[in-house]
């Protein structure tokens, strides 16, 4: 028997039972410790992330990398649950990482809880089994201006056909202000019918504090953006710090009332 395992935000649990996903009805699982505690973070995605062998070859650590300031303080803040299970209904189904899937419920065999597992991550590291970058560091391979991020989404459209729509642009933008430029030039490519000048990342952030003031779960990283938009586009600095400041001002009075 061999042992696999599952991060969750939710303590306590004794039993795992198949929930619906883009794949089927499974539990997902994987057989590194290291993968089950970065899944179970609060939030992020490829635009704020990346973790895979990239100067590493696949034998050797995961790389994980920040591409956006302060960003892992912001996923990795949160308390989680490591849960072992045996193998044995597990099965890969080639998701695409490094995971495995049951279709039936699964028992418990141990719990192991993290209060932070930004912690447990750095812990992984000084034990070999993770590498970490943090932004601006990045690993040799990746372009200097991060537009791997971009290529992606080239993915997406070329090899998958799919539907991008503004708002994902918006984000891409506003995260990665420095890539401005290539992102019009893609969307002149793929005959999209509107383009970004910087002027435009003023409201796309006020925007982002909206949301993030009313859904504080919902995380948009304004931090990430005020010092990422400040840093490509000093101009603008003035008109950031009014929305920042105020920012700032009325999350410190929502915390107060709480």
């Amino acid at each position: 028997m061999k042992i696999v395992y599952h991060g969750s935000k939710e303590h306590g649990l004794k039993r795992l039972e198949p929930r619906k996903s883009t794949h089927g009805e499974y539990v997902y699982a994987t057989p590194e410790k290291v993968l089950a505690l970065h899944f179970s973070g609060r939030c992020g995605d490829d635009l704020t992330y990346d973790i895979g062998h990239f100067d590493n070859d696949k034998n050797g650590p995961w790389e994980l990398v920040e591409n956006i300031p302060g960003a892992f303080e912001k996923m990795y803040s949160n308390s989680s649950s490591i849960y072992s299970f045996s193998d044995e209904t597990f099965k890969d189904i080639h998701t695409g990482f490094k995971e495995v899937v049951s279709d039936v419920g699964v028992d418990v065999i141990n719990e192991e809880i993290y209060e932070n597992v930004f912690d447990g991550l750095r812990e992984a590291e000084k034990d070999g089994l993770l590498k970490i970058y943090r932004y601006p560091d990045k690993p040799n391979c990746f372009e200097s201006d991060r537009s791997h991020i971009l290529n992606k989404y080239r993915f997406y459209k070329e090899k998958l056909n799919m539907n991008l729509p503004k708002n994902k642009f918006d984000r891409i933008v506003y995260l990665h202000p420095n890539l401005l430029e290539k992102v019009n030039e893609f969307l002149n490519e793929f005959n999209y019918d509107f383009h970004y000048n910087e002027l435009d990342l003023i409201d796309i952030f006020e925007n982002r504090i909206k949301r993030q003031i009313s859904n504080p779960d919902d995380e948009q990283y304004i931090e990430s953006a005020y010092i990422s938009i400040c840093n490509a586009y000093p101009k603008l600095k003035n008109q950031m710090d009014d929305l920042y400041n105020s920012y700032c001002e009325k999350n410190i009075t929502t915390h107060h009332k709480k």
